[in-house]
């Protein structure tokens, strides 16, 4: 396995450790295109994830 497959792999499981993942079927098919509209899903997901939820900002 090449590093650079490795690497995928690891973003890949990474993902699917932060929900951003739901289906185990995509972390065999992560080399495969995906349309706009599911990398745009996937970052609004960590988004919300990510943002403070009314808490304060200082």
């Amino acid at each position: 396995m090449s590093s650079m497959d490795q690497k995928i792999k690891v973003i890949g499981q990474m993902a699917q450790d932060a929900g951003l993942i739901e289906d185990p079927q995509w972390l065999e098919r992560l080399n495969e295109p995906v349309p706009l509209w599911v990398v745009l899903d996937l970052l609004l997901r960590w988004i919300d994830r990510t943002e403070s939820n009314g808490g304060p900002y200082d």
